[in-house]
């Protein structure tokens, strides 16, 4: 990062660099304490390039090599907020283009220090550099070998605050490369989908599947993996509605299996309260149930007999049973590809 520092700032020269007279801080000081009183874009121009270079300093992804001035002494100079964001671009741009190396480079930049910088950096960014670190730790999470280290510098909840962002061309692309990071991430991985539930997913997740979003596809695997995850992130689904969004995927012949599959999980486990067996034995879920089970594609039939079982079979309360069978009040036949009838009476 020095000598990228120290090559681009001889390098420049339609910034003028080279010809601007050479003067010692003292001299420095001196200019801009007489400047001061003066008013106008000069002001708002010196405050904006301190921030800019701040974040350039401050989070040590530009620290010189102990000794060396060249690029704290270089930064110090700046009086252009544009210089500025132009040398945080070219950081950006150098730490993406790393990030699509293989393993090797990738475990570099995998380093504690280096993440670490990186995160803190989220909130002091432009949202367009801010999207090109967003790729560059979706690119290191699709390497199962980085992964670790990623938790490690808690990647995730550094990532989930991201989804609150509203407004702006970018806000969407910035959501995609979020949401595909925190997929690489919790995948078949409870430890990570309990820690983003703690960190507030689920209910991100269920606005952009509930607004029939464009990233909702990206969002529904990570949503239907939260029932899988700990009893918190259960409580969780439910609280915001998690259940009834798995009934609503039924009719859904992508993730309807994969929904069932959660719904079974839900019931499982759930608690003394019996919440979710609650919610389940209302006549609009029971109605849904048996709709699925009835028009279920013979391809998919063999995939949902399992979870149907569990759900089934679990230990209800006499008044449950009474009350399931009041409401299902019909006969279930299904078509087997091998022509066996299947026939369940409840």
């Amino acid at each position: 990062m020095t000598e990228f520092a120290e090559v681009s700032g001889r390098g420049r020269e339609n910034g003028n660099l080279d010809s601007m007279p050479r003067i010692s801080h003292k001299t420095v000081g001196k200019k801009v304490g007489a400047i001061a009183p003066n008013e106008g874009a000069a002001s708002t121009s010196g405050i904006v390039s301190q921030t800019a270079s701040g974040v350039l300093s401050g989070s040590g992804v530009l620290n010189a090599r102990p000794g060396s001035a060249t690029s704290s002494g270089l930064l110090s100079q700046m009086v252009s907020a544009e210089v500025a964001r132009e040398y945080l671009e070219k950081v950006a741009d150098l730490l993406l283009e790393f990030s699509q190396a293989d393993t090797s480079v990738k475990s570099y930049m995998c380093s504690q220090s280096l993440l670490n910088r990186l995160f803190q950096m989220f909130n002091r960014i432009e949202l367009p550099i801010l999207l090109k670190i967003l790729k560059c730790i979706d690119n290191l999470s699709t390497d199962p070998n980085c992964l670790e280290n990623l938790q490690r510098a808690d990647a995730i909840k550094y990532l989930i605050p991201n989804l609150e962002l509203k407004d702006g061309p970018l806000v969407d692309h910035i959501h995609s490369e979020v949401l595909n990071a925190l997929f690489n991430l919790c995948k078949i991985n409870k430890r990570r989908q309990e820690q983003a539930a703690e960190n507030g997913i689920i209910p991100h997740l269920m606005n952009f599947i509930m607004s029939d979003s464009p990233l909702k596809p990206h969002a529904l695997p990570l949503l239907c993996d939260m029932a899988h995850a700990s009893r918190n992130s259960r409580e969780q689904l439910r609280a915001h509605g998690g259940l009834d969004v798995y009934l609503s995927l039924l009719d859904d012949m992508v993730w309807s299996v994969t929904a069932l599959d959660s719904i079974a999980v839900c019931l499982a486990h759930d608690n003394d309260n019996h919440k979710v067996e609650q919610a389940l034995l209302k006549k609009d879920a029971v109605q849904r149930l048996v709709k699925f089970f009835q028009c279920c594609p013979e391809q998919q039939f063999v995939h949902i007999l399992e979870p149907f079982l569990k759900i089934i079979t679990y230990e209800l309360s006499y008044l449950s049973i009474h009350l399931f069978i009041t409401n299902l009040g019909c006969t279930v036949k299904f078509n087997s590809p091998m022509s066996i009838h299947w026939s369940i009476k409840l």
